[in-house]
């Protein structure tokens, strides 16, 4: 997966100053590149035969919705505020430039259903971490994590259940 860091842009500054935001966008132009991506994760999942894969707006939305498209698997999208319609369940959390929260539908998840959350990026944790919590507030058995790509140096690993799978496909 190190051939793809060169796809990856890096945008300094973004969203808030002394973040240096890794922007994966380019790689969904390019199919190929992007199966290349899907498919370990297309091949974790499937291993950890989930009920569910949820995904984190936004940018976890892309791959999490087209994986449980493929492998015929419900999806959860897990919103910022205020976009759910009805009764909502969700978590506040603090992230590394600010406070944030997450919200998923009240009983969209079966309880005691196997759900994977799929992100785009493990950072500090605190998104992933919140995103668990709501997951398991919603009744259902947090099975694990994969994400696109991983900043090690912030050890937003050490912030999930270890016990459970986390997986990242790149890292810097």
């Amino acid at each position: 997966m190190e051939h793809i860091k060169k796809y990856i842009s890096e945008i300094k500054d973004y969203p808030k100053e002394g973040i240096v935001f890794k922007d994966i966008n380019p790689i969904y132009k390019q199919p190929k590149l992007w199966n290349q991506l899907m498919l370990p994760l297309e091949k974790l999942i499937s291993e950890a035969k989930p009920n569910y894969i949820a995904g984190i707006e936004s940018r976890g939305f892309i791959s999490a919705s087209a994986l449980a498209f493929k492998l015929e698997l419900g999806f959860i999208p897990i919103r910022k505020p205020n976009k759910l319609p009805g009764k909502v369940i969700g978590v506040n959390y603090k992230l590394e430039y600010g406070e944030d929260r997450l919200e998923i539908q009240q009983n969209l998840i079966e309880r005691n259903s196997k759900v994977i959350i799929l992100d785009d990026l493990l950072a500090t944790g605190g998104t992933a971490n919140a995103a668990g919590n709501l997951i398991k507030e919603a009744g259902a058995n947090l099975i694990g994590y994969a994400f696109l790509v991983e900043l090690t140096a912030l050890e937003g690993r050490n912030k999930l259940d270890s016990n459970l799978l986390i997986e990242s496909l790149i890292k810097y």
